[in-house]
C-alpha cells in the first residue's frame, strides 16, 4: 500500500471513529480526533444562517450545547469519495435521531467535506437540509 493510500485509509478511519463516538453520545472523546484550530462550518445552520466555528474549544462547546437536545442520535456513512489529495474526503451520511423536547424523529442526509492534518480533522464543512432540522425541533 502506498503512503497516500495509507493516509486516505487512516483519514477515513478517523471520520468513522468520530461518527461512532457521536452515535454513542461520546462527543467529548472526539477532541483527540480534531486539531486545535479546526474550522467547522454549517453553510445552512440554525435559522438557515451560516454557522462558522474556529478552534477545538468553541467546537466542543457547540457540541456540548447540541447533543443534549437528542434522546438518541446516530450517523451512518453511505458513501465516501476519495480525492486526488489524500488529506481530503467527501462523505455522504445520514442521521437517525429523536429530538428530546418534541419527541419528533430527526432523519437528515448530509454531505461533509473533511480535511485532515497529521491524521486529525482540521476542517469539517457539513451540508444538510435545514428544513428537516426546523421541523424536528419545532413543537
Amino acid at each position: 500500500m502506498s503512503a497516500e493510500s495509507e493516509r486516505r485509509s487512516g483519514n477515513r478511519a478517523t471520520v468513522e471513529k468520530a461518527f461512532g463516538l457521536l452515535s454513542q453520545q461520546r462527543h467529548k472523546e472526539i477532541a483527540e480526533l480534531i486539531t486545535d484550530d479546526i474550522d467547522f462550518e454549517l453553510p445552512y445552520g440554525p435559522g438557515q444562517k451560516p454557522l462558522v466555528v474556529r478552534g477545538s474549544k468553541p467546537w466542543m462547546a457547540l457540541n456540548d450545547a447540541t447533543w443534549p437536545a437528542f434522546a438518541r442520535f446516530s450517523l451512518a456513512i453511505t458513501n465516501v469519495y476519495e480525492l486526488a489529495d489524500p488529506d481530503v474526503l467527501i462523505v455522504e451520511y445520514q442521521s437517525d435521531g429523536l429530538v428530546r423536547a418534541t419527541g419528533k424523529p430527526y432523519r437528515n442526509r448530509y454531505i461533509g467535506v473533511f480535511r485532515f492534518r497529521s491524521g486529525r480533522i482540521c476542517a469539517w464543512r457539513e451540508f444538510h437540509n435545514p428544513e428537516i432540522t426546523a421541523i424536528a425541533m419545532t413543537p
